[in-house]
């Protein structure tokens, strides 16, 4: 349900008052119908949230008054999602089905056997992932939305994006995913990651060199099994699994 929960970002909140605009304005005055005096949810983009009174509803925005903050609070495990460059479809499923299940980042990934590459139209891809990622937030009541990257070649994603887990999907060998986290937990019972890299291969699988680097670069190799699965099915499969067990 998402009728009571609505985004604002945290320069239109100058405290206690807050100012809501845009579309989140339209969808409270003019799709639900909020009304003067009523209460609504509000987070933002720094995972900030408030209780507020609304106050006005005008034709352009929503003036409200906060009467309570800090009431939810996300995981203690950042996960970073890096799935390889796939079609429209499977790329939005992965994106919405990943935010309801908890991933804090989402950074998509050109690898070298990539049937989607990075074009001049990803401007308007990327606000169409962060309008499928927000609604996602509040049909879950997330406290705030993932994070919506710029798509990077892998070299490059692997210089710089650090964690204290990193792991990547072999469909061709690897230790099983649910023996890694199960081994991790046994030998720290009370110590869970604070971060974690999923790094999802493309529909046509890593090349020789790519898996190569990858490794270098300090990730280890886990595979869901011997069936081969599609990317959408392989990203929901490894998000569910780390964070139902490793989560705090």
């Amino acid at each position: 349900m998402t009728s009571d929960r609505f985004y604002i970002q945290k320069k239109q909140i100058k405290f206690p008052s807050a100012v809501l605009t845009g579309s989140e304005h339209h969808h409270l005055s003019r799709v639900v119908r909020k009304k003067r005096g009523e209460t609504v949810f509000l987070f933002t983009e720094k995972g900030e949230n408030f209780f507020a009174r609304i106050d006005k509803i005008e034709e352009s925005k929503t003036s409200l008054t906060i009467l309570e903050t800090g009431l939810q609070k996300e995981s203690g495990m950042r996960i970073i999602l890096a799935p390889s460059l796939v079609k429209s479809r499977a790329m939005e499923f992965i994106l919405q089905k990943s935010t309801e299940l908890g991933v804090s980042c989402f950074v998509p990934v050109v690898a070298e056997r990539s049937v989607v590459k990075i074009s001049d139209k990803i401007g308007g891809k990327i606000k169409r992932w962060d309008r499928i990622i927000l609604a996602a937030s509040k049909q879950c009541r997330r406290p705030a939305p993932p994070v919506m990257e710029m798509p990077l070649p892998l070299k490059k994603f692997l210089d710089i994006k650090k964690a204290h887990v990193k792991i990547f999907l072999d469909e061709k060998g690897g230790e099983y995913l649910k023996d890694f986290v199960f081994s991790s937990l046994k030998e720290n019972s009370k110590k869970f990651p604070q971060s974690v890299i999923i790094l999802l291969g493309p529909e046509g699988g890593w090349t020789d060199r790519e898996k190569q680097d990858i490794v270098r670069h300090g990730y280890r190799a886990v595979s869901l099994g011997p069936n081969i699965l599609r990317a959408e099915t392989a990203a929901i499969s490894c998000v569910t699994i780390i964070s139902h067990f490793w989560n705090p």
